[in-house]
């Protein structure tokens, strides 16, 4: 949203678009009384070949320069500070600074700063001996460097924390696996223990026996068994035997194919075989299962008269490395590279320069008192409004003497502010504002690409000058998680002959401290500071 707000499109006819430009400047405040200090900062939106200037100060020489800092270098940007200070009261401007980059040259706008005088009543203050001189009291920016210390013992003590503390491995036992062969030879054991035959048990017996060979198959052969019919297994087994090169012999497939024909009668056709039949099909049983064995396995036979169904493996498991390490050890880096920034840069300066304040927060602190741009506009915000270098759109060069636009915004709570202030060269007959907040309005629609819904507008006069206020809903993408949000907007107007003043203020619909806040800004706003 302060994208927007920052190259917002004026519509009166004559006057563009203001864009962004390299160089901008800003303060912390312009008011002050004798012998405080203002940090002045050139800031440049370019890493390259940038060379700053050597600062000139107002034409009557009464703002000194306290100290100028080293360049900083903030994300992707350069930063200039200059602490300022004036021992004489009155109204002074900082002229226009030369900034180099690439070697094209670019001019920050002028600064007004005002300095009053401090009144004593020495009839009423007491007078005190003079104390001694007492050393400053320490800051944190005295302790900074210690960091540099005490995070690579916290990163040490943390990795011997993890390595006492971390769960020890639990050694897998080897499982122990009898080969298909043996579980058939077992299996064909057990069946025969049973005596399912004297109890006249057939039927069950031939379930038994075929599903031993069936699970010697799909164990040892790989292909399933145990769910197909008779037809569909020999025919798989005949496909799979030519395509694999088994080996297995087509007297071993028949004899598969009678075996399971017969127990498939006697399972389904109520068939009784005599009991040499049965016993014949219990032996043809036990040759098919070896036969195979050795078709399969031939190249891992040693000797014929080894015996196959003795045959054991021992499956060592596989060590699966876990994710928790490599997770825990990216957590601790993070977490320290956090602390880390949060430590050397401090916390509120994280917070004011990323997270900014959220609305109650705002009505908690300090407010701030300050004149912006020319035509001057007084208004009283959380924070103090940061000047934005723009260029003037070419149909507006002709007739915009000056222009300029200071901003403040909080991500946390998504909330914005925009004053601009435009003069003109000529004196202009008067302006219809209705006119210049629709265009205002409809310009801000295009570049948000928003609709503007339940428009209030409503006529103001403040100090003399009138006005035009409009409060507009809107929705806008919330980028992280993808859904629209509302969005209130409250934006001023005022026009005379000499110039135009306009304050936008923007703030989330669920905000319920932003509509206090919203109307304390609004209420202080003054057009004759």
């Amino acid at each position: 949203m302060k994208k927007y707000l920052v190259y917002i499109l004026f519509f009166i006819g004559f006057i563009g678009i203001a864009q962004q430009n390299t160089v901008s400047i800003s303060t912390d405040t312009t008011f002050i009384r004798i012998g405080e200090q203002i940090q002045y900062k050139i800031s440049v939106n370019e890493t390259d070949n940038v060379v700053f200037p050597e600062l000139k100060l107002d034409s009557l020489g009464k703002v000194e320069v306290v100290e100028s800092f080293k360049t900083d270098t903030l994300k992707n940007k350069f930063e200039k500070r200059y602490l300022l200070t004036s021992f004489d009261s009155g109204q002074f401007i900082i002229p226009q600074q030369q900034v180099l980059v690439n070697s094209k040259k670019y001019l920050t706008d002028s600064l007004l700063i005002n300095v009053v005088s401090v009144k004593v009543d020495t009839t009423k203050q007491k007078m005190y001996l003079i104390k001694s001189i007492k050393r400053e009291p320490k800051t944190y920016d005295d302790y900074k460097y210690l960091w540099w210390w005490i995070i690579p013992i916290l990163l040490l003590f943390a990795a011997i924390l993890y390595f006492i503390f971390r769960k020890k491995i639990i050694k897998a036992i080897p499982k122990v696996y009898v080969a298909p062969i043996q579980e058939a030879m077992n299996r064909l054991k057990e069946l025969d223990e049973k005596e399912l035959l004297k109890q006249n048990k057939v039927k069950i017996y031939y379930s038994e026996l075929t599903d031993i060979v069936r699970t010697y198959i799909e164990k040892d052969i790989k292909i399933p068994a145990l769910e197909s019919t008779t037809n569909e297994l020999v025919e798989t087994i005949v496909d799979f035997n030519e395509s694999s090169k088994l080996g297995i012999s087509k007297e071993t497939i028949k004899q598969l194919k009678e075996v399971l024909q017969s127990a498939d009668l006697v399972k389904f056709a109520k068939s009784k075989p005599i009991i040499e039949e049965i016993k014949s099909d219990r032996l043809t049983v036990e040759e098919i299962i070896k036969n195979t064995q050795t078709a399969v396995h031939i190249n891992n036979l040693k000797t014929k008269d080894e015996s196959l169904d003795e045959e054991i493996f021992i499956e060592q498991p596989v060590k699966k490395k876990s994710p928790l390490k490599k997770y825990l050890l990216i957590f601790i880096a993070l977490a320290f590279l956090a602390v880390s920034i949060i430590g050397y840069f401090g916390y509120h300066f994280i917070k004011e320069n990323f997270l900014g304040k959220t609305t109650t927060e705002m009505l908690e602190d300090q407010w701030y008192k300050s004149t912006y741009g020319n035509p001057a506009i007084y208004v009283e915000t959380p924070e103090i409004l940061a000047v934005q270098s723009v260029q003037l759109p070419n149909n507006g060069v002709s007739t915009i003497g000056d222009f300029s636009i200071f901003t403040y915004g909080s991500p946390i709570s998504n909330f914005y502010i925009a004053v601009s202030t435009t003069k003109f060269l000529n004196k202009l007959q008067e302006i219809d504002l209705d006119i210049g907040i629709s265009g205002s309005l409809n310009a801000m629609e295009t570049q948000m690409n928003t609709t503007f819904t339940n428009i209030k507008k409503k006529n103001i006069k403040i100090d003399g000058i009138k006005g035009k206020r409009a409060d507009v809903e809107f929705k806008r993408k919330n980028e992280s998680t993808n859904l629209n949000e509302d969005y209130k907007l409250t934006m001023l107007l005022f026009a005379d002959e000499d110039g135009m003043r306009q304050v936008y203020v923007s703030s989330l619909w669920s905000d319920d401290s932003a509509e206090a806040v919203v109307n304390r800004i609004v209420k202080s706003i003054s057009l004759k500071p």
